[in-house]
């Protein structure tokens, strides 16, 4: 019997050519953009899974109140790390890290420029990094020692065992290579191309030993009886009483929420990248509702065609669960079609979808999870799209769809209900679609606050910076370079904060914490940067070495009425300088104080000539910088170009979920294509009459048009409130939000109708097209 029905399922598919292939097109691509949601998904959720100890591994984060509420951060006190070891019997491991970016290494006299972390010996008991050979923590534990991963092993040393072997770190340390590690997982939080002890880091940097310098990260792993609301009680009753400062409070947090949840706002967890990941799944779902509706609504409206089969079958003796089984085995039948089609479509869409989005996912046919979940979504999808015509086809009786007599209004009720709920979520996808790339392009075209324009931010070496002024006057002396500068950190990307800064009217416990950098002469005019009280640092005035420039916001918080003068953290203030934006470009500016440091300078910034010669002028500065430092691999940046790849992560998952908003409204509209093409067939006679009776070309596309617009436009007057209301509650927890426009509600909906109106006109002309004789010529 089973195989009777795959038979019946197998003819009604080929029968029904036209619908057969609007469903398996939709659920096809339904499946499709499912699957591909799946494997981002998953591959989001498996960050940090590979460690052994995952949930006792927490970093320490710190809260610091402010004026303007409560910052979040990582970075933490250099003594923090021994307190928790010693102090803190709910710690096992405690370790410091920092990173490093760009240092030279040199092996059997070839130099490279390399990347990776200072670390103390108990991240690799905390974390899980496997050793190929050798022992991390005891190289760790070493000062003259080095430990590198198996990808950095085979560049340096291009094959050979690279244990005993030596490598010189930034020209000053010679460390013997005493560990290969495994690669680092993509999906890893930490990840580093070679590992230096700690300890080196501390020799060269005092301020690790203030409680008040806040510039590293502390990871540790908690016992399993640790209580961590009463122990992040008792560390910031430590971290207060060693700072002296009571505005600050530190907490532990949980490795296995940093990556999905690492976003705060005003001191407490706002979500994070869990909020895209959320967004995809629902896609996702609504996407295959839509699918399944697609089927729905198809087979209901065919519900004429197959009731006098219905009928014979039960006067032949068929019950109707045996009816029901037939209906489900064909939408099993197309379900699984379209799912194989869908697999095979993803794995040819996959390497693009990866270029596109700079994404890493693959379709591994090997994982049981993915085996199983992809499964799992045949099934459901075939149960949900097949339930409802099962059901309402399988009670049609006998008696009276045999003699001709169909309740029509039944199914028509809840086919256009289904039309309804599928615009409202395509609708609203598009308006959604339209708020979020406002918002992308409201922050990209944001007033910077300096120009960006013809700014090259050229990267030193430690030869370069300590000759810094020699290779300013050189620079200055080529015709197309107007100014330079330096800095120690990129403008984009300002430093580490501090707190525990004096200012005039400072009240007892109020403390603000204060992004610091370094600068050379020039700043404000080669930056592009106003300077809207006082002066710029200037040559001429011995005393800008103790000086400070503060930027708007910093005066503005600090409560400051005449700044110029004020002394702020035992320097006194030169100049204010007109806030610009840097590290988030979508938060609100943070304080900045900006000190003149000329022997700290890591970036020589440079205004150049807008003109073709840019490529000339760089070629002479790279001569000039090879005669400094002759190993050192020139590199430069266009502070512009730069700024735009901020935005890749970003723009990323905009594109992730416009491509799939985009294919739930054309899923959409290829149910409304083929449910109006099926109905304008069904009613064909109808017209013809009408046209009979003396009604015009117009009256009879109105009659056609209107039971199909009409819950579109219930669907638009549904959704355009409500998403204003969703989209002002999104839009409230960001600080640079673009201002609500009834442009971005009205052009959704206004595009929605448009291609609705199209699709149903199109079939309502073809039929208002045809000779009344020959519809009527055999009545």
């Amino acid at each position: 019997m089973l195989r009777s029905y795959f038979k019946m399922s197998w003819r009604t598919l080929l029968k029904n050519k036209v619908s057969s292939l609007i469903n398996i097109s939709g659920l096809t691509l339904g499946l499709t953009t499912s699957i591909l949601i799946l494997l981002v998904v998953l591959n989001e959720f498996k960050y940090d899974q590979f460690h052994n100890n995952l949930p006792a591994i927490h970093l320490l984060m710190k809260h610091q109140k402010t004026n303007e509420g409560i910052s979040t951060g990582w970075s933490t006190a250099g003594p923090m790390a021994e307190a928790l070891r010693t102090e803190f019997p709910e710690v096992k491991y405690a370790a410091r890290v920092a990173q490093f970016d760009e240092q030279q290494v040199v092996v059997n006299n070839k130099i490279s420029y390399e990347s990776g972390i200072y670390a103390d010996p108990d991240l690799f008991k905390i974390m899980t990094f496997p050793s190929l050979t050798g022992d991390v923590v005891s190289v760790l534990e070493s000062h003259s020692a080095i430990a590198i991963t198996r990808e950095m092993a085979k560049k340096l040393f291009a094959g050979e065992d690279p244990i005993g072997k030596t490598i010189v770190f930034n020209r000053h340390h010679s460390l013997t290579v005493g560990a290969v590690i495994e690669n680092i997982p993509d999906h890893s939080t930490v990840k580093f191309g070679m590992v230096i002890p700690f300890a080196l880091f501390e020799n060269e940097n005092d301020w690790l030993k203030k409680w008040d310098d806040n510039r590293i990260m502390t990871w540790m792993q908690l016992q399993p009886s640790a209580d961590v609301p009463s122990f992040n009680h008792k560390i910031t009753e430590l971290l207060q009483t060693r700072s002296n400062d009571k505005t600050v409070s530190q907490f532990a947090y949980p490795l296995e929420r940093l990556y999905l949840y690492g976003s705060f706002s005003n001191g407490h967890p706002d979500g994070g990248r869990i909020t895209a990941v959320r967004m995809l799944i629902g896609f996702g779902v609504f996407m295959l509702l839509v699918a399944c509706i697609n089927f729905m609504n198809m087979a209901t409206a065919q519900s004429e065609h197959r009731a006098r089969e219905v009928g014979v079958r039960k006067v032949l003796g068929a019950s109707r669960k045996w009816i029901i089984y037939q209906f489900l085995n064909e939408s099993f039948m197309m379900t699984f079609l379209s799912l194989f089609t869908a697999l095979a479509l993803t794995v040819l869409i996959i390497p693009s979808f990866n270029t596109l989005t700079h994404s890493n996912i693959h379709f591994d046919f090997t994982s049981l999870p993915i085996g199983l979940w992809t499964l799992g979504i045949g099934i459901v999808t075939a149960l949900l799209a097949g339930s409802y015509p099962s059901l309402f086809l399988s009670r049609f009786v006998p008696a009276r769809v045999l003699k001709g007599r169909m309740v029509n209004g039944k199914g028509g009720g809840l086919r256009r209900a289904l039309v309804t709920f599928q615009f409202v979520i395509s609708v609203f996808f598009l308006i959604g679609t339209i708020v979020m790339y406002a918002q992308f392009d409201h922050v990209r075209n944001r007033p910077m606050g300096y120009e960006q324009s013809n700014l090259v931010a050229i990267h030193l070496d430690s030869t370069l910076a300590a000759k810094f002024s020699y290779l300013k006057t050189e620079v200055l002396k080529i015709p197309n370079v107007r100014s330079a500068t330096g800095a120690s950190n990129n403008v984009l990307y300002s430093g580490g904060a501090v707190t525990g800064m004096d200012w005039p009217g400072k009240r007892p416990g109020e403390e603000l914490s204060v992004v610091v950098a370094d600068v050379e002469y020039d700043w404000s005019k080669t930056m592009g940067i106003s300077i809207v009280q006082g002066r710029d640092f200037d040559p001429a005035f011995a005393s800008d070495v103790t000086g400070c420039i503060l930027n708007e916001s910093a005066v503005a918080q600090m409560g400051l009425q005449n700044p110029i003068g004020s002394m702020v953290g035992g320097h006194p203030v030169i100049g204010v300088a007109r806030n610009f934006v840097y590290n988030n470009p979508f938060g609100k500016i943070a304080p900045m104080a900006v000190y003149l440091n000329p022997t700290r300078m890591t970036h020589l910034y440079l205004r150049i000539q807008n003109n073709n010669q840019w490529r000339h002028t760089l070629d002479r500065i790279e001569k000039i910088a090879k005669q400094v430092s002759p190993d050192f691999p020139f590199s430069f940046s266009f502070t512009k170009e730069e700024y735009e790849h901020h935005f890749h992560e970003i723009s990323d998952t905009s594109l992730m979920i416009s491509i799939f908003g985009g294919m739930t409204i054309f899923i959409s509209c290829l149910g409304l294509f083929g449910l109006s093409g099926f109905v304008a067939e069904r009613r064909s006679k109808e017209m013809s009459i009408r046209k009979v009776f003396g009604a015009s070309m117009l009256r009879v596309l109105v009659s056609l048009s209107q039971d199909f617009l009409r819950p579109v436009l219930i669907a638009l007057l549904m959704v355009i409130p409500a998403s204003f209301f969703i989209a002002q509650w999104a839009l409230s927890n960001v600080s640079y939000a673009v201002p609500l426009s009834w442009w971005m509600f009205a052009s959704g909906g206004v595009m929605i109708l448009v291609i609705s109106i199209v699709i149903v006109l199109y079939h309502g002309w073809r039929t208002a097209q045809e000779s009344p004789a020959v519809r009527l010529k055999n009545e």
